[in-house]
């Protein structure tokens, strides 16, 4: 799943949800992380690949 600003995510290990706030974009490999806010109030940045396979 692509991810967009905006977007609820859940963590993919604890029980948290949260909101994506902005992505970035790793120049030497393209990888996109996810800041995401979480419910708890923490701001976390995270790679897209950790919420599952990626899609283009």
């Amino acid at each position: 799943m692509r991810f967009h600003v905006g977007d609820v995510v859940n963590h993919p290990t604890d029980k948290r949800s949260g909101v994506v706030l902005d992505i970035r974009r790793n120049p030497a490999c393209l990888m996109r992380h996810l800041v995401i806010l979480w419910d708890d109030g923490s701001e976390e940045e995270l790679e897209e690949i950790e919420f599952g396979p990626l899609e283009d």
